[in-house]
């Protein structure tokens, strides 16, 4: 899963070039999202068997939710990669009962799908605003959610979640404290924290 990590990071950076090119292409954060989804829509194969070989998927999704430790469907990354082979829309791939000396997977969760193993979360954040961007409390959340999705994950030991929180600016004005913010990140192997700018100039 590492692997894609440096594609999707060269396609951000090409949806930076589109942006500063066209810079009205962005106007919301779902606009941001859509483009972004598109870009990165042609590194995979969307055609690939799931966790039942007999139904194909992909592994690029918007808003898959996660867990939280209670048990609750609490997180809702912007994209998420995983891979389709684990993952099912018709039953549970972790929970079965053997009967019949056959397998019968239980029914999934209210979301009516299931899933597991290892994945890439996307965060995106848009900041429109004339005056840049001043706070940053909004990073650091979608940070932390990725952080706490990728402890309760890789409490088994052997999944791996890797993070990516892209920051698009309209203008090129921002604080000290983000840049403060994304070099705190740079060491991070696992979650990259990177800033992206339309260079508008208001």
């Amino acid at each position: 899963m590492r692997d894609f990590l440096s594609g999707i990071l060269d396609k951000l950076s090409e949806l930076e070039f589109d942006f500063q090119y066209n810079q009205g292409i962005i106007l919301t954060e779902y606009d941001l999202q859509c483009l972004l989804f598109h870009k990165i829509y042609e590194l995979f194969s969307h055609d690939v068997n799931t966790f039942d070989a007999d139904i194909k998927g992909s592994p690029l999704h918007a808003e898959l939710k996660f867990f939280d430790d209670k048990g609750k469907l609490y997180y809702r990354p912007d994209l998420t990669i995983i891979k389709p082979e684990n993952y099912s829309i018709i039953h549970s791939i972790a929970e079965f009962i053997i009967k019949d000396n056959k397998i019968h997977f239980k029914a999934t969760s209210s979301k009516q799908f299931e899933f597991c193993g290892d994945s890439i979360i996307i965060e995106l954040k848009y900041c429109r605003a004339k005056t840049g961007i001043r706070k940053i409390e909004r990073f650091k959340a979608d940070l932390k959610k990725i952080k706490e999705i990728k402890g309760l994950v890789e409490r088994d030991g052997v999944t791996k979640v890797y993070g990516i929180v892209a920051i698009f600016n309209k203008t090129d004005k921002k604080s000290d404290e983000l840049m403060d913010f994304i070099r705190s990140s740079e060491n991070d192997d696992d979650i990259k924290v990177i800033y992206y700018t339309g260079k508008v100039k208001i």
